[in-house]
């Protein structure tokens, strides 16, 4: 603890308070930044690398960036320059560097490829990521009849669904023919890939309409595969298979 005496003997100079207050003025005034210093471009929003985009609406690839003066936007297609004032479906947003592509009565798939976004000013220049642009696509499932299985109660099953692959991959489930959802629980479960896996059937899953369905979100559709038949034999009946 300071003592107190030291306090009344301390002695302060003529206008050192003054003095004290321009030292911190001036410290003050080194440490802000002007609003106006040249800042080179910064990219600040832009398409996912991996886009799939709806052939039923226009393409839209987001490309934002600031700097000080404002950036100017560019874009290559697959390598090379992509010259967007000679293409009459193509718009860039104004100051932006998002492109807009109009796709109704055209080729959707004519618009695919890679695209690169770069902004420039006279401090320097940003460059986005690498976007590949993809039409999302639904290929037909297959339309073979599927084998009848027969199994033994007690042993695991796995019920194969194989949807067609997609861009992007469709969302799977299983229902009856009345379009009812099949209960899941800890004994029957869908994998990651679609496939139904019993961990032991049971005689109440004997049934004659596993469907497997897949949806395609970008394209709004819904394909089903073949029904598939499961009879399960107790213990005392012959010999089954548990794939089907």
């Amino acid at each position: 603890m300071r003592h107190p005496s030291l306090d009344r003997n301390r002695k302060w100079a003529p206008g050192s308070g003054a003095m004290m207050l321009i030292l911190m003025s001036c410290v003050t005034s080194a440490l802000e930044v002007p609003l106006d210093l040249p800042q080179p471009p910064t990219i600040t929003l832009q398409s996912p690398k991996d886009y799939i985009f709806d052939p039923r609406e226009n393409i839209v690839i987001h490309c934002e960036a600031k700097g000080k003066p404002n950036p100017s936007f560019s874009w290559t297609r697959n390598g090379t320059h992509f010259d967007v004032e000679k293409d009459s479906k193509v718009l860039m947003r104004p100051g932006s560097g998002t492109l807009v592509i109009d796709i109704s009565g055209e080729r959707a798939d004519a618009y695919e490829g890679t695209y690169q976004c770069t902004a420039h000013n006279d401090h320097g220049t940003a460059v986005s990521n690498n976007i590949i642009i993809r039409q999302s696509r639904s290929p037909l499932w297959s339309k073979e009849r599927n084998e009848a299985i027969t199994v033994q109660m007690g042993v695991s099953l796995v019920l194969q669904c194989r949807p067609p692959a997609g861009l992007p991959p469709p969302v799977i489930f299983w229902m009856d023919n009345n379009f009812q959802r099949l209960p899941l629980d800890q004994r029957v479960s869908q994998a990651l890939n679609g496939d139904l896996y019993f961990s032991n059937v049971l005689p109440e899953d004997t049934r004659s309409d596993y469907i497997c369905y897949a949806r395609f979100p970008h394209t709004q559709t819904i394909q089903q595969k073949q029904p598939i038949s499961v009879t399960v034999l107790n213990s005392k009946s012959g010999n089954g298979t548990g794939i089907g």
